[in-house]
């Protein structure tokens, strides 16, 4: 990497940028850094790679429609290139900005795995990875590979893995307008019916394609989905891996009317579920451990909650203050209940 300042005439903005914004049109914080740069010029640097005879942006779009529009010749600008000193390839571009913007935090989880696409191509397609028979056990090496490229955290590799399995016909608009509902619903859909329906049911989809069940559950998204969560009504029911053939037939029946229904909510599918299974929902009381890790987790939460957050809240993060209020006020008579209780079994 060596250090230069260049010609903006020469400088390409990168049309694959992840970003998903028109910045001069969209960006409502670049009269502030126009402003800055008027006063001070440009602090940091942009960073590009050679592209023939120009450059390509790889970082620095804002600090370089700023600076054209304050009338800037020149930006200064680090120069990258591959180990032979030559441009970067489109998917070393991309992989190389993701490293850049996801340290910032700048991108989002779709734009993040727009950049983490091709990475996540080669390592599927890889010997290993593809020889391997358990979805699970499938899933587990792709993101144990890409947390060890990028150094992201299991859990958050893990999110991105769940969205890059789909289908490129729902991913590709979303690249181009994200959506973190869209993302989350996505997610949602991978780790609790789909997954665990090829780990337990691969049979159905000798007949049902994968993608199709995907495509026609995120149909739902703006027809009879509340919020992302009501798709762990039907999960309990997925991962139960039932044996009998006539159990395996009825989870095939209600998936298919699930997935072909846009009317038909998760609620719906869990009665009807539960209704052929009634056992499946009974659960064993958490234990004294488990419970003190989620009133641990809870207070944390409780903690961070802003409670001006609330009127701030877009889509399926809203909730109403009679809402919050009455499960507070639930919450608040649970634990009464549980203190006095462990308060008699100290005396």
């Amino acid at each position: 990497m060596k250090f230069a300042n260049l010609e903006i005439s020469k400088i390409d903005t990168n049309k694959d940028n992840p970003r998903g914004i028109d910045i001069p049109t969209e960006d409502s914080r670049l009269s502030y850094l126009k402003d800055s740069i008027a006063k001070f010029g440009v602090m940091v640097p942009v960073v590009v790679t050679p592209h023939g005879d120009r450059y390509l942006l790889v970082d620095g779009e804002r600090r370089y429609f700023a600076a054209k529009s304050v009338g800037l010749d020149k930006l200064p600008a680090y120069i990258i290139t591959n180990d032979k000193g030559d441009e970067l390839s489109s998917r070393d571009l991309l992989f190389r900005m993701f490293q850049i913007h996801h340290l910032r935090e700048q991108w989002g989880p779709i734009q993040q795995c727009h950049a983490l696409e091709a990475t996540y191509d080669r390592v599927i397609r890889r010997k290993d990875i593809k020889s391997l028979v358990d979805v699970k056990v499938q899933v587990k090496a792709v993101t144990d590979e890409l947390a060890a490229i990028t150094g992201i955290d299991q859990r958050t590799t893990f999110d991105r893995v769940k969205f890059l399995r789909w289908p490129d016909d729902v991913k590709t608009p979303l690249y181009h307008t994200p959506s973190d509902g869209s993302y989350w619903y996505i997610c949602e859909i991978e780790d609790k019916i789909v997954i665990p329906a090829l780990c337990n049911y691969p049979e159905y989809f000798e007949k049902v394609s994968v993608n199709d069940v995907r495509k026609d559950l995120y149909k739902k998204l703006n027809v009879s989905l509340e919020r992302a969560t009501e798709v762990r009504k039907v999960a309990p029911f997925l991962r139960e891996a039932l044996s009998k053939t006539s159990d395996k037939r009825v989870v095939g029946r209600i998936l298919d009317r699930l997935k072909g229904d846009p009317e038909m909510t998760y609620a719906d599918a869990q009665e009807e579920f539960h209704r052929a299974f009634p056992d499946i929902l009974k659960r064993e009381p958490p234990s004294p451990r488990r419970l003190l890790t989620d009133m641990t987790n809870l207070d944390d939460q409780l903690g961070e909650f802003d409670v001006s957050s609330v009127g701030k809240a877009q889509h399926r993060a809203k909730a109403k203050p009679s809402e919050l209020l009455a499960a507070a006020r639930s919450l608040s008579v649970t634990l009464q209940g549980v203190m006095e209780q462990l308060a008699g079994a100290r005396s």
